[in-house]
């Protein structure tokens, strides 16, 4: 009976979350890092087509829905095994090939690596009947849908599992990338990262992905837009908060109430993030003495051939205006791109600690 109430808690809580109608502006915005923008205002105004702003209240509850039988297996599954049908049913949401990644725990992992983990942690790490909350902080759930077969669904959790007993308090900043795929969303791809610091979960199992092949001319020309983005970061490093490469910079986002930014243990909308990327590049930083993915880690996973997702560890060395030189900067990365009318545009970024060895040499 608890059980059941736990999962119509949570379906319900979707509802009241979401909101019931179907007009996005009446979803409440992400809570976002609260700044004196006067600087900025007026330059985060909506840039892109009318698909960034596009709303799809159909394929949003499908999503939702999608979202509420994941939480349901979960529920219903924990402690039961890592192998009962609720964790089949749980691994069923997942679209894995070699494009899949996970980020969490500070790691990265493949298609094996995510279903070692949720099989774990979910079928046996977790009490039997031990998820007493499944819920996402309230105001901060979105589903950013494009194109009606891509959506990109973002979140504070809030989930309390029991394990070993005690009570885990889980509060992690989440990407959930899914694809339409014969009627059906399916998962493809993960980021979990903690609301600034909590106390990990360990994950079972850890991988570096494989080298990717990029052969698809979307898969160039997003690697094009890439390289574009790191050499206006490069070029415009401690030129200013207002200089024209910052400018550069901020034309390669498409800024809308559908993008979400997750970074240093926070969310930040539009406006923030576009004065965090002024800041950093323009006035913290001085040089870049290197930018670039760390081996075998950089994946561009093109969907519909208009929606892509780069992933990749990030291996940066900055030098700052504070006098600090050769800081070394390794993060998981994820960032979605949408393309409007024949340009690639960043939609959404999720930047957060690697934790794992660095096992690659020295760049420079």
């Amino acid at each position: 009976m608890k059980t059941k109430l736990v999962v119509t808690v949570f379906l319900t809580s979707l509802l009241f979350l979401y909101g019931c109608s179907q007009n996005e502006d009446n979803v409440q915005e992400t809570q976002s890092k609260s700044q004196d923008l006067t600087k900025v205002k007026g330059k985060s105004a909506s840039k892109g087509s009318s698909e960034i702003h596009r709303r799809y209240p159909k394929e949003q509850a499908e999503v939702l829905a999608t979202f509420g039988a994941i939480a349901t297996n979960i529920t219903l599954g924990a402690g039961l095994g890592p192998n009962s049908d609720f964790m089949d049913q749980l691994i069923s949401f997942h679209a894995y090939d070699d494009n899949f990644v996970e980020f969490n725990n500070g790691l990265s992992y493949d298609s094996a690596g995510n279903e070692a983990n949720e099989r774990a942690l979910f079928g046996t790490i977790v009490d039997p009947g031990g998820v007493q909350k499944f819920a996402a902080v309230p105001g901060t759930l979105k589903v950013a849908v494009y194109f009606g077969n891509v959506a990109n669904l973002t979140f504070i959790s809030d989930f309390e599992l029991m394990i070993g007993g005690n009570l885990h308090k889980v509060n992690n900043l989440i990407t959930l990338l899914f694809v339409k795929t014969n009627g059906e969303w399916k998962m493809n791809h993960e980021h979990h990262s903690p609301v600034n610091v909590e106390e990990a979960i360990e994950s079972s199992t850890g991988s570096n992905p494989s080298v990717p092949d990029f052969g698809s001319e979307a898969q160039q020309e997003v690697l094009t837009t890439f390289g574009a983005i790191a050499q206006t970061i490069i070029d415009g490093a401690g030129k200013g908060y207002d200089s024209e490469y910052m400018d550069k910079l901020i034309s390669f986002h498409a800024y809308g109430k559908k993008f979400v930014e997750f970074n240093n243990g926070e969310s930040f909308d539009s406006a923030g993030n576009e004065h965090n990327e002024r800041t950093l590049f323009g006035e913290v930083v001085s040089n870049v003495q290197y930018f670039n993915a760390a081996p075998g880690t950089l994946k561009v996973a093109v969907y519909n051939g208009n929606v892509a997702n780069l992933t990749f560890l990030s291996d940066f060395i900055l030098d700052f205006n504070d006098g600090t030189t050769g800081f070394r900067v390794n993060n998981l990365i994820t960032l979605l791109f949408v393309e409007v009318k024949g340009e690639w545009k960043l939609v959404h970024e999720h930047h957060s600690d690697y934790k794992g060895q660095i096992d690659w040499p020295y760049p420079l």
